[in-house]
């Protein structure tokens, strides 16, 4: 929890930032930012017998508990980064758009025909509206 503070220059309440070495070191690879409950435990890790003192969750116990490095490496052995797969196909065609019928020249995917396809400005003004 953060500290607060009196700023004695101006008598200003400031908040004094408590961060946790592990946020420190993992902060950049968390996906919602540091804000994230951090659970206290005396663990280790079934992988690699490293000691763990805090999680992101709380273990029930039933299943094993990884560190940070040896989930990190099983992530990258199963699940490939999407920019990793290469570039994307795109096909040639000779389309207008169904909506304000601007020429249409590159898709990335084969149109079957039975859905009407819509140029990038008008599919975007379709999904935000």
């Amino acid at each position: 929890m953060p500290t607060l503070s009196t700023d004695s220059a101006e008598g200003r309440i400031i908040q004094l930032s408590q961060t946790t070495f592990w946020e420190l070191e993992n902060s950049k690879n968390m996906a919602f930012g540091t804000d994230r409950q951090m659970f206290s435990v005396d663990m280790t890790c079934a992988k690699c017998g490293k000691h763990i003192s805090e999680l992101p969750f709380q273990p029930t116990g039933d299943r094993p508990v990884y560190c940070s490095e040896c989930n990190r490496a099983f992530r990258q052995t199963r699940t490939p980064d999407r920019n990793d797969r290469g570039p994307r196909r795109m096909f040639n065609v000779n389309l207008n758009c169904a909506s304000c019928g601007q020429a249409i020249t590159e898709l990335p995917f084969q149109p079957t025909g039975d859905k009407p396809v819509y140029c990038r400005d008008c599919m975007q003004a379709r999904r935000n509206g």
